[in-house]
C-alpha cells in the first residue's frame, strides 16, 4: 500500500474515533486503575495516532519506482 492512501485511511479512522457519537461510549462514570475511561480512551487514541505516524514516516519511503 502506498503512503498516501494509507495516511488518508488513517486520517479517516482517527477522525471517526474522535467524533462525538463514539466519544459518548467511553464517557461514563467509570474508572480503570483510578483513571476515567474517557481520559484513557483519548490517550490511547492519541498514542495510536503518534505510533502510526512514526511508523509511516519510517516506512513511507520504502517504495521503489
Amino acid at each position: 500500500m502506498t503512503a498516501r492512501p494509507f495516511l488518508a485511511a488513517c486520517f479517516a479512522l482517527f477522525a471517526a474515533l474522535l467524533v462525538w457519537p463514539l466519544l459518548s461510549i467511553p464517557n461514563r462514570p467509570a474508572f480503570v486503575i483510578g483513571v476515567p475511561v474517557l481520559v484513557l480512551y483519548l490517550f490511547t487514541v492519541w498514542a495510536a495516532i503518534v505510533g502510526v505516524l512514526i511508523w509511516a514516516a519510517r516506512h513511507g519511503g520504502d517504495e521503489g519506482p
